[in-house]
């Protein structure tokens, strides 16, 4: 986070791709919320313009906590920005403000959500969690590629995160021509390449050691939505 900061070519770059990896939890958030698609992706696009146009995040500073936390409370408070100028525009800047509901006009694209599903955060929370995990896998498939065990790697990544994996890990076994103990060592030892990228994911967007560890737990508690 704090080479995001700054003006220099290296901090755009980082904060361009903080803004890139944090996409899919935002519309996520904004859809949830009860926007269709198209508007969601709009209103993301001009949520993390804004930050791209000051070239810094100054209150993600690692100094001030986790930037997931920061972003999602910058967000709230970019919507409501927002919502209250759409309000005076709407109806004249010395006017009384009333309450409307999201089924107005004064909030275009925005519909009633469904009170079944889980909260706007959670579902934030949830695409953060996913984005990590993807972020982790891609980073292993490169050095799979590099090491030249991508085949062994696209095989056996199935069991890395618990999920049921196609086919028994004798079946992986036969395909790669190893044994089972061969591939259970390696399974092994995707799974704890897997954690470390995973925690070093999560350690670049945390300025405490022990937050990461509470970060982990909801990762874990928000893919079980």
């Amino acid at each position: 986070m704090v080479a995001s900061n700054g003006d220099s070519p290296e901090g755009r770059q980082a904060l361009s791709d903080l803004c890139a990896a944090y996409y899919a939890p935002i519309v996520a958030f904004l859809r949830r919320e009860g926007r269709h698609e198209d508007h969601a992706r709009e209103l993301a696009h001009e949520f993390f313009e804004r930050l791209l146009e000051r070239q810094s995040i100054g209150g993600a500073d690692p100094r001030h906590g986790r930037f997931r936390s920061y972003l999602l409370g910058a967000l709230k408070h970019f919507l409501s920005n927002r919502r209250t100028y759409q309000f005076r525009e709407k109806r004249g800047a010395d006017s009384i403000h009333e309450t409307w509901s999201t089924e107005t006009d004064a909030l275009p694209g925005l519909t009633a959500a469904n009170a079944s599903m889980p909260s706007p955060d959670a579902m934030f929370d949830r695409e953060w969690a996913l984005s990590v995990l993807d972020h982790a896998f891609a980073v292993m498939k490169q050095e799979s590629d590099r090491a030249g065990t991508l085949r062994e790697f696209e095989l056996l990544k199935p069991w890395l995160t618990g999920k049921s994996a196609t086919g028994t890990q004798a079946d992986a076994a036969r395909q790669l021509g190893l044994n089972e103990g061969a591939v259970r060592v390696a399974i092994h030892r995707l799974r704890r390449r897997f954690r470390e990228l995973v925690k070093a994911e999560i350690k670049q967007t945390v300025n405490n050691p022990s937050d990461v560890a509470d970060e982990l737990r909801l990762l874990i508690e928000a893919l079980s939505l």
